[in-house]
């Protein structure tokens, strides 16, 4: 079996049974379940958000989730938040499957491309960055530093300097997401 075959995105609605623990060991946060008031100073009903998760299959059949990613829409861009990916599965992996991983860019930037194929029907997905190994990552895919402290944003259509500015002055707003 191949890292691809044994490597798989899904979306689900809720991912909290399946990330909650992976989610806190990574952010000391509790898991961010859909919801109207999630703590964002704006509109969040749950179909508005979805939840990606990666998982793999062991060699022994076992199933570990090792990423995930959440994206909420607010109005023509979708807010990207909450990636990451389990410490130590690197480490763990057949060297073969560690080779094609990493090959393929590593799971947040497998997770973020299924994300595209999906959550493309929007301007812009914006993140809220501070660490540097995530802006890399996210910079394959296409997201670029913005003005904003911390603020990037990968533009899925041409949009206009002056647009693309209006954007980030609104999701500026929002604070850290």
């Amino acid at each position: 079996m191949t890292f691809k075959d044994a490597f798989a995105v899904i979306e689900v609605p809720n991912a909290a049974y399946l990330v909650g623990d992976l989610f806190e060991e990574s952010f000391g946060a509790a898991f961010p379940t859909p919801r109207v008031n999630c703590g964002l100073p704006i509109h969040t009903p749950p179909e508005y958000w979805h939840q990606f998760v990666a998982l793999y299959r062991w060699p022994d059949g076992r199933f570990e989730t090792v990423g995930f990613c959440n994206w909420i829409r607010f109005g023509p861009v979708y807010l990207k938040g909450g990636l990451c990916v389990r410490p130590g599965f690197y480490r763990r992996l057949p060297i073969d499957h560690f080779q094609e991983c990493s090959g393929s860019g590593g799971v947040a930037q497998l997770m973020m491309e299924a994300g595209a194929r999906k959550l493309n029907d929007c301007e812009a997905w914006f993140g809220y960055c501070g660490d540097r190994k995530a802006f890399l990552v996210g910079s394959r895919v296409g997201y670029r530093r913005l003005e904003s402290p911390y603020l990037i944003a990968k533009w899925f259509k041409n949009v206009p300097e002056t647009r693309q500015k209006e954007l980030e002055t609104l999701v500026a707003k929002i604070g850290a997401f």
